[in-house]
C-alpha cells in the first residue's frame, strides 16, 4: 500500500549492453509529519505495543483494515520493523545471545587502584599468567571499556576460565606473542560468566509517576546516570579525586569489590529497557485517517 502512492521514473540503460530504459518506483521521496500534527491530543492516540502486535495488527484493530501499517509506522517515524519495532521475548532472547556473547572480567592493579597498564584492545589474544611466564591461553578481546575497566573475552575453550586475583596479559600483531612483549596488564577483580549481566551503567530511579494513558497501562519514571567513578549518596554525586574521593568510594568500587547492586543497571536490563521505550508509541486518530491518506498521496506525488 505504501510504495503504491509513489510516483514512478524512468531509469534509462540500467539493463547494461541494450542500454534499455526500465520504470522504476521513486522510493527516494519522503513525506513525514510535522511534530505541530502529533501534538495536539485530538489528532493522537497513546498505544503499548505487546508481543503481538505488529503494524499490520495495530492498523487492523485501529483502523480496520492491515493496509494502513505505513500510517503507523510514519507517524512514529519507524521505517524499519527489524532495529525500530519493539522485539517480542523469543526475538529479544536471540538478541541478548547474539550481542552479548562470551564472559566479562573486571579489572584493577590491585584490590583498592583503579586502572591497568598498557591497553586492551578488540582482537588482543589475552592469556593468564602465573608472573613467571604463560598458564593458560584465554581467548581473544571482543570489546573493552576504559571508564569502567570491563573487558568482554570470547573464544574461550573447555577448561580456560579466570578467577579473582589472576594476572593477564594482552598480545597483538604489532606487540609481539612473547610474555615479556605484552601490551597490557591487569588483575582480574570481578568474573561475570554471562556477559549480558555485567554492568552497562549505574543509574538512579527517581519517582515514579503514573499518567502514561495508553492501550496497556504503564508508567514513566526520571532515570539520571550516575558517574562510576563518584561517591553517590542518593542525592550529591563527588567524582573521585574531588574533595579527597578515593577510587574505593566509588560506585565502581562497591560493584567490582563489594558485589554492590546499589543502582546498577546490566546489559541485559539496559536493554529491556531500550526495547520497552519502543514500545510506547502514538497513532493517528482515526478520525483523520481519510484526510490524512489524502493528503499523503497529493504530497508524494508533487512535482
Amino acid at each position: 500500500m505504501y510504495f503504491k502512492n509513489f510516483p514512478k521514473i524512468i531509469l534509462d540503460g540500467v539493463t547494461g549492453a541494450t542500454g534499455s530504459s526500465v520504470m522504476a518506483v521513486d522510493i527516494l521521496r519522503r513525506v513525514a509529519f510535522s511534530s505541530g500534527g502529533k501534538t495536539g491530543s485530538e489528532f493522537f492516540l497513546n498505544y503499548y505495543v505487546r508481543d503481538e502486535d505488529t503494524p499490520e495488527s495495530i492498523s487492523e484493530k485501529i483502523y480496520g483494515s492491515p493496509e494502513f501499517h505505513w500510517v503507523v509506522m510514519l507517524f512514529n517515524d519507524k521505517f524499519d520493523t527489524f532495529f525500530e519495532w519493539s522485539m517480542n521475548q523469543n526475538k529479544f532472547e536471540n538478541y541478548i545471545k547474539k550481542k552479548y556473547p562470551g564472559i566479562t572480567l573486571f579489572l584493577g592493579s590491585s584490590g583498592d587502584t583503579y586502572g591497568v597498564t598498557g591497553s586492551f584492545a578488540m582482537n588482543d589474544t589475552i592469556v593468564k599468567t602465573d608472573g613467571t611466564g604463560t598458564t593458560g591461553w584465554g581467548g581473544l578481546v571482543r570489546d573493552f571499556d576504559p571508564v569502567l575497566n570491563k573487558i568482554t573475552i570470547t573464544g574461550l575453550v573447555a577448561g580456560e576460565e579466570f578467577s579473582v586475583d589472576d594476572t593477564i596479559k594482552s598480545y597483538n600483531a604489532s606487540g609481539g606473542t612473547l610474555v615479556s612483549q605484552n601490551v597490557g596488564e591487569a588483575t582480574v577483580r570481578k568474573v561475570i560468566t554471562e556477559s549480558s549481566q555485567s554492568l552497562h551503567h549505574f543509574e538512579n530511579s527517581g519517582s515514579t509517576f503514573s499518567g502514561y494513558d495508553d492501550v496497556g497501562g504503564g508508567y514513566e519514571t526520571t532515570k539520571v546516570w550516575l558517574d562510576p567513578l563518584s561517591k553517590y549518596n542518593g542525592t550529591t554525586q563527588i567524582s573521585m579525586g574531588s574533595g579527597g574521593v578515593t577510587y574505593g568510594e566509588t560506585l565502581l568500587y562497591s560493584y567490582v569489590e563489594s558485589g554492590s547492586s546499589t543502582y546498577v543497571v546490566t546489559d541485559v536490563k539496559n536493554e529491556e529497557n531500550k526495547n520497552e521505550e519502543k514500545r510506547k508509541i502514538s497513532l493517528l486518530n482515526p478520525t483523520f485517517l481519510d484526510q490524512v491518506v489524502k493528503e499523503f498521496k497529493t504530497l508524494i506525488n508533487r512535482r
